[in-house]
């Protein structure tokens, strides 16, 4: 495990590394939009081969350099490549990126001219769409583009608000995954359980998709129960609060595995001095995510996942 002030380091580069990949792809996509026109629109000009050239060889080598700065960026992160439609997109797209100005080199010492002026014509023009694709996946996946969902019943389930002087046990249930929970005194005693033989999880509060969100993930194994409080580190990922320099102050208090059906009960303080917690305050209304995977561990992919409203 790497000491908290190195792991803030590398999610700090974070923040620089896509930025960067932004640029660079936004500008390899105006160059390659560039080059097309020019090609499409000056085709007698003189100095239309030579503009065309550098402007694709520049889109090629930027939109290569952002796909790196990607894999980087998911490397330190979560190390789970090629997950995502945008990740695909661009994988795809650095690869047209790349064979398009080599078929272009080909064209004056090939026999098949004009078959090679077709193809690379043609690559161009996959290559346009394909980033086009690759960019409005991209603008999806930070949430700077929204598409409307449509929210099952089992989705808008409305809880019952703890009072002061009452404790009230609520239930609500996202994604096949019902969550309980009850205020007692300072804490908060909750059940995750859903139908799966892997991880539930749930996230407090996320600023945007997962990031910044108070997770607590856990499952059951061999009869025991482990449950970890993590953090949103970024995006489409979280690591455990300890591993930021942080403590994990959940208190497990049982679960199990049981007809392919898995629960999880634990404790939390409402109010609690990490940085990497959200303190619940009685009456708010936050965003929680819901998730739950297939695997007994803190780290794999989700199969399911829901976000909802609740007040505490």
């Amino acid at each position: 495990m790497l000491p908290g002030f190195l792991m803030r380091r590398l999610y700090m580069a974070y923040e620089i590394l896509w930025r960067v990949h932004a640029i660079l792809m936004s500008t390899s996509f105006i160059s390659m939009l560039c080059a097309v026109v020019i090609s499409i629109v000056w085709k007698k000009r003189k100095w239309r081969y030579k503009v065309h050239r550098r402007l694709g060889l520049y889109a090629g080598i930027s939109g290569v350099t952002a796909l790196i700065t990607a894999v980087v960026m998911v490397q330190i992160n979560s190390g789970y490549h090629l997950t995502s439609r945008h990740a695909l997109g661009g994988a795809f797209t650095a690869t047209l990126l790349i064979a398009t100005p080599l078929i272009a080199l080909g064209i004056k010492t090939s026999k098949k001219k004009k078959l090679l002026k077709r193809v690379h014509k043609v690559s161009g023009y996959l290559t346009l769409l394909f980033m086009t694709v690759s960019i409005f996946f991209g603008l999806l996946f930070v949430g700077l583009i929204n598409i409307p969902e449509k929210k099952k019943s089992s989705d808008i389930a409305e809880p019952k608000m703890s009072s002061l002087t009452e404790q009230t046990v609520n239930t609500v249930t996202v994604s096949g995954i019902t969550f309980t929970w009850e205020i007692i005194g300072d804490y908060m005693e909750a059940t995750l359980e859903a139908e799966t033989e892997g991880w539930i999880a749930i996230g407090l509060n996320p600023e945007q998709m997962m990031q910044g969100a108070d997770f607590i993930i856990g499952y059951v194994k061999d009869d025991e129960v482990f449950i970890q409080d993590d953090y949103g580190s970024w995006l489409t990922s979280h690591v455990s609060d300890d591993s930021m320099g942080g403590s994990d102050d959940i208190e497990i208090l049982g679960g199990e595995e049981k007809k392919k059906r898995t629960t999880i009960r634990f404790r939390k303080a409402l109010t609690s001095a990490d940085e990497f917690d959200h303190n619940i305050v009685r009456g708010e209304t936050i965003s929680v995510l819901f998730a739950l995977g297939t695997k007994d561990d803190f780290t794999s992919m989700h199969k399911g996942r829901g976000k909802i409203d609740i007040t505490f």
